[in-house]
């Protein structure tokens, strides 16, 4: 097959999807526009019933990387001004005042309170 050909054929192809786009397109528009009488109806709102209390989230586990990480963006937050908080909430789970003397367990109310830091 000579180049010429092959585009011709590549053409005509191109041309065809082009026709079967606008095909679907038009269609969807139709579909989309046609009065809400041939739409299925909603089914009626369900009666209320009460809710039961949501089961409590597990705590989230975090690794101590990620823990650092919480830690060090809060402390150079607004020009460092929680770095001191921060230091004291580590020192507060931490006996040794370094985040390596946190236990894990206590990973999840360290960074609750961190997190609620506010210059308040």
């Amino acid at each position: 097959m000579s180049k010429m050909s092959e585009l011709s054929l590549m053409i005509d192809n191109l041309i065809t999807c082009g026709e079967t786009l606008a095909e679907t397109g038009k269609a969807l528009k139709e579909f989309y526009s046609a009065p809400d009488e041939d739409k299925p109806a909603a089914p009626p709102p369900e009666k209320k019933k009460k809710a039961a209390p949501a089961p409590a989230e597990p705590a989230k586990q975090y690794s101590k990387e990620d823990v650092r990480g919480i830690l060090a963006r809060k402390a150079n937050e607004a020009g460092g001004q929680y770095k001191v908080q921060v230091k004291t909430l580590v020192k507060k789970y931490g006996n040794g005042g370094s985040l390596t003397n946190v236990p894990a367990e206590s990973y999840p109310d360290l960074v609750k309170e961190v997190e609620g830091l506010t210059d308040a």
